[in-house]
């Protein structure tokens, strides 16, 4: 795998070398133009902000003796200050009686250039104090001054001056010279596409690179790593920009951003933010787990960095602090470089490799900055491009080609085993498909065995067929599939009623139903062995709890439910006597009181639980009432009240209320009718999560 990894990369260092040798080295053919160079002919003197050609005829001028990067600065400071500099020239035969051009390859901060006291042309702008917010550089473009022939001494001195606001690293470089137009206007545009437009080319790489992590990010595993590493891509891209920021329609003095706040945003703070990014990439990559104070290291020295660059006052303030921003902004980047070492050296191969492409990465940006500092620091040339940037171009290619091989190594190995498994696949698909026709096989014997049980449950549980004296009663049996875990039945001798059972049974399914069956079958031979005698409702629940312990055995499932009897008086009342066996409590509408409560029972009365629990000592209370002509009893399951919508809230009793009290006058089966019609408003598409069961008893 290393093989993989390294030796392209070695290659791709060759590479970028090799570019960058031929870029700095290369040369056009040599110049036959005719020129006069000014070089040598340059003098300064110090101004003021508001001074004018006038005034430059009045004042000391000096020798310019170094033509070279910085050499403003080194004689007036970075503070902003304004100096002429005055050169003059006599035009040679070849250039006479022509319009002319002068080029200065590179001149910082700001200029206005006039030609024999008559204005030319101005870069950058140059406002009346160096805290002035108008005030912006001239960039990087070599600049080019039009002389028209009429503008032009034919004979005798011709002389310029160039106002310049020495902000900053103040520069005027050697190779200014006076040419004929063609000649300025081809060399001019040679300078500054090397030095501005250059730079476009890694722009849309950058930006094309991090299209694709980004998509990358969002189309497949979301790793930090690829969500930073296309931030990093981002962000480089935008300080970039401050090559060609005059060339730029919405920057500077052509409108939108002002100047200030570009140099504040992509030349400072995106370039802290590069760093505070490059290092969490790093962190992310080689998957370093940070702690707390780690991130906080991280964090705090972006932003204290990027805080100062936004909250500047001026553009003098950030050249001279920036010497300081830098190395605490650094501070993040450091450790995590410092992070890569150690994992480079201590962590599982994986790592180590990743650790290993990092510091190489950061290696060669390190080297070609050198070089760069080299150039522009110790020979003062700033008129070749700044090759740092194929160092931060270099890093991030390097990682770009890294996780290029990773995910093409990825994709072979993906490729080895989906060759190797087809045999495999093949194999396994057609025992799939045998099990398949087996597993469908019994699955209908399932479902034929289920419409069975379905067919004696129905026979089991249903409404009495015939009208019950005194009473109109509806019944709602919805099993939650084919069968169901609740039960019920009417006890009732002709038309004559005499109890009502309704219960739950814990569990879905095939087993559910069952335990229902043998239960019903306990419930209904114990009650009709208590009709006719004394027995009360609570002792024969308890004989049914007895029962049906000792008859299911090791069966875990257990029930609750409601077992009531009636009774009918005199009057044409009903004393109705019940008892709950851990089920949830009945809903009785009263005519006399006009509303619906609950069957609560009274704090006197023992303790009940669910029938069919061994080992708890339950026990069973009565509660009787009387039922008059228009009240109503419902009863019901669980299953109806714990109904969940989509915004997982149950149903509940309140509902219930409602329509019991809002069609009292209705029949039982009309208030069962809309209740489900309720219910099914509430849960719309919802699946159910159990069985419903209800029961209407309304006197009549």
């Amino acid at each position: 795998m290393r093989k993989c990894v390294f030796l392209p990369l070695r290659h791709f260092f060759s590479v970028v070398l090799i570019c960058s040798l031929f870029l700095l080295t290369s040369c056009g053919k040599k110049n036959d133009s005719p020129r006069i160079y000014l070089d040598d002919e340059f003098y300064w003197s110090l101004t003021g902000a508001n001074s004018v050609p006038e005034d430059a005829e009045k004042l000391k001028f000096e020798h310019l003796d170094n033509m070279g990067y910085k050499n403003l600065m080194d004689l007036v400071g970075i503070d902003g200050k304004y100096v002429w500099l005055k050169a003059e020239f006599e035009l040679i035969p070849e250039l006479k009686n022509d319009d002319l051009s002068m080029v200065i390859p590179y001149l910082h901060y700001a200029d206005v250039l006039y030609l024999n006291g008559k204005y030319i042309d101005d870069y950058g702008v140059m406002g009346e104090t160096p805290d002035d917010p108008i005030n912006q550089e001239a960039g990087y473009v070599a600049h080019l001054f039009d002389f028209p022939e009429l503008y032009l001494n034919q004979e005798g001195k011709n002389t310029i001056l160039i106002k310049v606001q020495c902000l900053g690293h103040a520069t005027i470089t050697d190779g200014v010279f006076v040419g004929l137009r063609q000649d300025c206007w081809r060399t001019s545009d040679n300078m500054t596409f090397w030095r501005c437009r250059f730079y476009m080319f890694f722009e849309g790489m950058l930006i094309l690179c991090a299209s694709f992590f980004l998509m990358l990010y969002f189309l497949y595993k979301p790793l930090a790593s690829l969500r930073r590493f296309a931030f990093l891509n981002i962000l480089t891209a935008i300080f970039f920009s401050i090559f060609f920021i005059t060339e730029l329609p919405w920057a500077g003095f052509h409108g939108g951003v002002p100047f200030i706040w570009y140099v504040k945003i992509a030349k400072c703070t995106c370039f802290f933010a590069i760093e505070f990014v490059f290092s969490m990439f790093i962190c992310s990559f080689i998957e370093k787990k940070m702690k707390a104070y780690e991130i906080a290291i991280q964090y705090l020295s972006f932003l204290i960095s990027a805080a100062c660059s936004m909250l500047a006052p001026s553009y003098l303030w950030l050249v001279k602090k920036t010497l300081i921003l830098i190395p605490i902004s650094i501070v993040g980047f450091l450790y995590s470089i410092v992070c890569a070492a150690i994992a480079a050296k201590k962590a599982e191969p994986k790592i180590r490799e990743k650790a290993k492409v990092v510091l190489y990465a950061v290696s060669f940006l390190l080297v070609i900055m050198s070089i760069d500092v080299i150039i522009k620091g110790a020979f003062r040339n700033i008129k070749m491009p700044f090759i740092s940037i194929f160092g931060l171009t270099g890093v991030i290619l390097i990682i770009f080609v890294y996780f290029c091989v990773d995910y093409s190594q990825m994709s072979g190995r993906l490729d080895y085993l989906n060759q190797g498994l087809e045999e495999e696949i093949k194999s396994q698909t057609k025992r799939l498909l045998n099990a398949k026709e087996s597993l469908e096989h019994d699955r209908e014997m399932s479902l034929k065995d289920m419409r069975m049980a379905a067919i004696v449950q129905n026979k089991f549980f249903h409404a009495p067929e015939i009208s019950l004296k005194n009473w109109d009663f509806a019944v709602r049996y919805e099993p939650l599939s084919l069968v169901s875990g609740d039960l019920f039945n009417f006890y009732h001798d002709g038309e004559n009623l005499n109890g009502v059972s309704l219960f739950d049974a814990s569990g879905h399914g095939v087993a559910a139903s069952l335990v229902t069956m043998l239960a019903e079958n306990i419930i209904q031979q114990t009650y009709n062995e208590a009709l006719g005698t004394e027995e009360s409702v609570a002792a024969i629940l308890k004989r049914i709890n007895y029962r049906f312990i000792e008859s299911k055995g090791e069966i875990e499932n257990y029930l609750t439910g409601i077992l009531l009897s009636t009774k009918e008086n005199d009057d044409g009342t009903c004393t109705v006597t019940m008892t709950n066996a851990g089920h949830p409590y009945p809903l009785f509408y009263s005519v006399d009181e006009g509303c619906v409560e609950e069957m609560l029972p009274t704090a006197d009365m023992p303790y009940t639980g669910p029938v069919g629990l061994s080992g708890f000592g339950v026990d069973y209370s009565d509660m009787s009432f009387t039922m008059k002509k228009g009240d109503i009893l419902f009863l019901y399951t669980d299953g109806i009240t714990e109904m969940p919508n989509k915004e997982k809230l149950d149903f509940g009793i309140d509902p219930i209320k409602q329509i019991i009290e809002k069609n009292k006058d209705c029949s039982a089966e009309e208030i069962a009718k809309r209740l489900m019609e309720r219910l099914s408003d509430f849960i719309k598409d919802t699946p159910r999560t159990d069985d419903v069961s209800v029961i209407i008893l309304k006197r009549v």
